[in-house]
């Protein structure tokens, strides 16, 4: 029986990661071009749940996008909703397919040809046998876990269990919580549910309270991720939690009625009332109820989450997930919005800076807090790994942004900024500019721009650098400054170009970021042009 779990789990987790591999680029579009109103929002979820075969994955994914800043917190909420309707969908493939035909005559033709095309296919095509080879353990588990729940069935009390007593349907939900916390996944539990439903070790509303209380146990999952992680992914995390735990006390409350409703729905499907199709439609009906329960309370619901969960430490590294990491185009870009902040919070310091002639609490908080921001970015991106050739090269982009910033915050702690007086003329002409960069900076559209900007002060100031840095040697030669006067000011010449070249570059990196994103959805949209066309 325990064999059959772990093939089960298995050939999920390759069936997953082979969708996964093989559409995660087209699911991060997908979601983000579908993600509109709280309806728009469940039905991606569910359908990207359907999809990948995980709840999880999908989970995973909407905190990337909130953090990345593409999803609202409201949106994924409804996200969530349908990844819980998504997920029902492993039981009516086990109940309509899994035990009505031979599934080791099924499954072992798709092991074969899953290994072989992992073996044999090029690097591209690998992922497709893996598919077919988590397709082919899923269903070989399935047909070990009955022969193993036929044996074992006698051994377990199951009839101690009575659903139709308070404590005995407890029991059965805390079983069910734990068969899920236990495998770590709500698929596993549910056919292993169906399993013994199929066998006859348990009876139909004994299965139906076990459901229940794996529904609750699958949130365990984004509980463990969310220990030690962003507040976005904490509130998904509490999101899925209060969802589950909710939806299952109102359908507990309410069983009797919905065991009539499901075995209604199964007849009408099936002409008579198959327990294992029972088991899928109350499971499809536990998800629906509380969509239709929570989804008129979504604005609500966030703003509960939201007071429950306050955002917390440093805010520029609020949406540095490590989860994120295994989605690289989403980690890249969750990268790019924190550099982004980064150069807006250091803007504002330089400001400061420029202005007051000194370092104040507040402004040395402001370092210590772009200080520790850049070490987090820095182990943030440390841990992606870009495959495709386009998010490469915005890696590598960000990267460079990355080296400048650490840089200028490192030039802005080794000088006092008094230094700033001894090229007052200088500092003013950089403070028009830095004013001007702080009112756009925010408008990604206009990074180029703030690029060129920038671009030609440096030039300037490395032009001034030179000429008057010859200067003050001259007027040393003929006693007209003293030399250490003089080497005051070319120090404070060279500080202030370094700070504007770095200043520079790292608009410039951001931009080129930018460029490459605009150029990946140009050439989308001409494919989809082209398609049309044809």
């Amino acid at each position: 029986m325990l064999g059959g779990i772990g093939l089960f789990l298995l050939g999920m987790t390759m069936l997953t990661n082979g969708l996964k591999e093989l559409a995660g680029d087209a699911l991060k579009k997908w979601l983000n071009r579908f993600t509109g109103g709280t309806i728009s929002s469940v039905l991606s979820g569910a359908l990207m749940t359907m999809l990948v075969q995980s709840s999880t994955a999908t989970t995973l994914i909407t905190i990337g996008f909130v953090s990345a800043g593409l999803l609202t917190f409201v949106q994924s909420i409804g996200v969530i909703i349908g990844a819980n309707i998504g997920s029902t969908s492993t039981g009516w493939i086990i109940s309509l397919i899994g035990f009505k035909i031979n599934m080791q005559t099924m499954s072992l033709p798709f092991i074969a040809l899953g290994v072989f095309v992992q073996l044999l296919a090029p690097r591209d095509y690998k992922a497709i046998g893996g598919l077919f080879t988590g397709f082919g353990l899923l269903f070989l588990g399935i047909d070990i876990l009955q022969g193993g729940m036929a044996a074992v069935q006698d051994k377990i009390p199951f009839d101690a269990f009575d659903a139709n007593s308070i404590s005995g349907k407890l029991i059965l939900i805390v079983l069910g919580l734990v068969m899920t916390v236990i495998m770590q996944a709500s698929s596993a539990a549910i056919a292993a549910t169906l399993t013994a439903l199929y066998a006859g070790a348990i009876d139909f509303e004994q299965a139906a309270y076990l459901v229940i209380g794996q529904n609750i146990g699958t949130t365990a999952t984004a509980l463990f991720a969310a220990i030690g992680a962003s507040t976005a992914a904490k509130r998904t995390a509490a999101t899925h939690v209060l969802f589950n735990v909710v939806t299952a006390i109102i359908v507990t409350l309410g069983a009797t009625f919905i065991f009539t409703f499901t075995e209604f729905i199964t007849k009408s499907i099936n002409g008579s009332f198959d327990e294992t199709l029972g088991i899928a439609i109350f499971h499809t009906l536990f998800s629906v109820i509380g969509a239709i329960i929570f989804m008129p309370f979504v604005r609500l619901f966030a703003k509960l989450i939201e007071r429950m969960i306050p955002e917390k430490g440093n805010h520029l590294t609020r949406n540095l997930d490590d989860s994120v990491t295994k989605l690289p185009g989403v980690a890249v870009e969750v990268s790019f919005n924190t550099l982004q902040e980064i150069t807006k919070e250091l803007t504002t310091v330089l400001i400061a800076l420029i202005r007051g002639k000194k370092r104040t609490a507040e402004i040395e908080n402001q370092l210590t807090q772009i200080d520790d921001a850049i070490e987090k970015t820095r182990l943030f991106m440390d841990a992606i790994q870009s495959s495709s050739k386009k998010e490469r090269s915005k890696h590598i982009a960000l990267l460079h942004a990355l080296d400048h910033l650490y840089r200028l915050s490192k030039a802005l702690r080794v000088q006092s900024p008094n230094t700033f007086q001894l090229q007052d003329a200088l500092t003013q002409q950089w403070l028009e500019v830095l004013e001007k960069v702080l009112v756009i900076i925010d408008e990604d559209e206009r990074l180029p721009e703030i690029a060129n900007l920038l671009e030609a002060t440096s030039s300037e100031m490395a032009t001034v650098r030179r000429d008057k840095r010859n200067a003050y040697f001259e007027h040393t030669v003929e006693n007209v400054v003293e030399l250490e006067i003089a080497a005051s000011k070319v120090e404070a010449l060279l500080w202030i170009d370094g700070l504007v070249y770095h200043y520079w570059r790292t608009t410039a990196r951001l931009a080129e970021y930018q460029t490459f994103t605009k150029k990946g959805r140009h050439t989308e949209t001409e494919k989809a042009h082209t398609a049309t066309a044809e």
